[in-house]
């Protein structure tokens, strides 16, 4: 009679295999979610056209503690003259004998001309946290809750450029279109162009001949300063040019103050930013310096943008080259003379057509720009977050070219709201919507015409531009009214709102829907190893045991 199997050999290990099958299962879906799975931006209007092919510099250039290798692209330079003034000093002429050069494997130049260069930089900022946003809700169009670039173009058609910024969003203001974006809803700081939000609540309620008198809070702001003396008096004409062209924080905290104090100025310009429909906005700062609570988008730029153009004062402040500002007396009795100031905003210099709008800087945000401009009766506003390049205005002309080259090829990919679009519910801690299944096409009531809207077309120099005039509809019981916006961390809250609710599996609550979002999004290579050498475990685990039950 043959001996019983102990309870380590016994050989009914049925139950036990199955777990192991099931979780090998599992990990083998895991696996193919992330190698196959299709991610948030390919469902919902990802890049349709192929990158441009760059060499692997990437991976192998050294960078020092704090910086990333990072790619940036360069407008084609501009084409020499027909016949060139012969050089001073010509090149000596070429030895046949001696090889040319190894190139730089850093730089690429593409087919139209342009530069891709590959540099040590500053690494990026990471989006904050905020609510899941269901495409339905997304505002500007379903498309737009996408991740990536976000592209509806033929073939044919390249690829938008490569540029360093996190999110970048390009519309066409006299239509409300956008034409391509990128993130165009993650939650960044916002940095100086934050201003215009500033500029939008303050110019319409401050005469400029009135007279304001610097206080010591604005004149020792942190940061950028015009130059305001304690004491003195300045109009607010003269604070607004400094505000524009040299992104001064000492001005923008006395604006604050003449438009009755920073508080109330804060819960206007977040009230303004809900009737444009800006529901990823929060400011906290007046000046845009970076505050904990303090958010946008590049989408949330662009309305801003949009709206803000269309104060006549305003374009004139953003195009002024230079301006005298005027001296004082500090403290000590000392008296400084006039000074001139120049706008900082390179691109008005550096590309034709350029008819604004504002730049910023700071540590926590980067490089943020709201750029636009005018080329054959057409203007473009470009919005950019995140961006890390120095000089910053290449990405933004190579952003330019690239869409006034092939905006008539371009189908959209969502819509600048008209103001009074109401708030997403997720931004009120309603539960989200499963996306739909399909895409739906744009709202019908968005405008997809410049008749639309109404319009106001204005001339400043040779420059002639049209755009949308927002009508004054307002949302009334979601945006605030007196109070300043509370601090969070996660993705911050509108003042006196409801904070978003934590978000554990994602809309409808399914824990699987949930996980495979999740290995998607942390498709790298790290996740392949990992999940490789967890199911290498299992298998390993799994022959030992069977060898193991049946030897004797």
């Amino acid at each position: 009679m043959p001996p019983t199997p102990s309870p380590r050999h016994r050989t009914s290990p049925a139950p036990r295999e199955g777990v192991i099958r099931r979780a090998t299962s599992a990990l083998l879906v895991a696996v193919f979610a992330i190698a196959f799975g299709a991610g948030p931006s390919s469902a919902l209007g990802a890049d349709s056209t192929p990158a441009p092919t760059l060499p692997g510099t990437l991976e192998t250039v050294p960078c020092p503690a704090g910086q990333t290798p990072t790619r940036s692209t360069a407008p084609p330079p501009t084409p020499a003259p027909a016949n060139p003034p012969a050089p001073a000093n010509p090149p000596p002429p070429v030895d046949p004998g001696v090889p040319p050069p190894n190139p730089n494997p850093s730089v690429t130049t593409l087919p139209d001309g342009s530069v891709v260069t590959t540099t040590c930089a500053i690494a990026p900022p990471t989006p904050m946290v905020g609510p899941l946003i269901s495409p339905a809700h997304t505002v500007g169009g379903p498309k737009l809750a996408g991740a990536g670039v976000i592209l509806e173009a033929p073939a044919g058609v390249p690829a938008p450029p490569v540029v360093t910024d996190v999110s970048w969003v390009i519309s066409d203001p006299q239509t409300g279109v956008v034409l391509a974006a990128k993130n165009p809803h993650a939650l960044l700081l916002p940095a100086s162009t934050l201003k215009t939000l500033l500029a939008l609540v303050t110019l319409p309620a401050l005469d400029p001949a009135s007279v304001v008198t610097a206080s010591r809070a604005a004149a020792s702001a942190d940061g950028t300063r015009v130059g305001l003396l304690e004491g003195n008096p300045y109009t607010a004409d003269q604070l607004f040019t400094g505000l524009v062209l040299v992104s001064g924080n000492d001005a923008a905290y006395a604006l604050a103050e003449a438009n009755g104090g920073q508080a109330s100025t804060v819960a206007a310009m977040n009230q303004q930013a809900g009737a444009l429909g800006a529901w990823d906005t929060v400011a906290v700062d007046p000046s845009g310096l970076d505050a904990d609570g303090q958010r946008s988008s590049a989408y949330d730029l662009a309305l801003i943008g949009r709206a803000v153009m269309l104060l006549p004062a305003f374009r004139r402040y953003a195009m002024t080259p230079a301006f005298t500002f005027p001296g004082g007396t500090d403290r000590l009795g000392k008296v400084y003379p006039p000074f001139a100031i120049q706008n900082h905003n390179a691109l008005l210099e550096k590309y034709p057509g350029a008819i604004g709008v504002k730049n910023g800087y700071t540590t926590g945000a980067r490089h943020t720009f709201i750029g636009a401009a005018t080329r054959a009766g057409r203007t473009l506003l470009v919005t950019q977050m995140g961006g890390v390049v120095v000089p910053s205005w290449q990405p933004t002309a190579a952003l330019l070219d690239w869409a006034f080259a092939n905006a008539d090829q371009l189908s959209p990919v969502g819509q600048l709201v008209a103001p009074g679009a109401p708030q997403p519910p997720e931004w009120r801690g309603e539960q989200g919507t499963l996306p739909p299944a399909a895409v739906p096409s744009l709202p019908p009531t968005a405008p997809t015409t410049a008749t639309d809207l109404p319009t106001m077309t204005t001339t400043t120099g040779s420059v002639t531009t049209t755009l949308p005039v927002p009508t004054s509809t307002a949302p009334t019981s979601t945006a605030p009214t007196s109070t300043v916006p509370t601090t969070t961390t996660a993705g911050g809250t509108r003042g006196g709102s409801t904070p978003p609710p934590a978000v554990a599996f994602g809309p409808g609550g399914d824990p699987v829907s949930a996980v495979l979002a999740s290995a998607r999004t942390a498709a790298t290579p790290s996740t392949y190893a990992v999940l490789a050498v967890v199911l290498a475990a299992f298998t390993g685990w799994g022959v030992a045991r069977r060898r193991r039950r049946t030897q004797p």
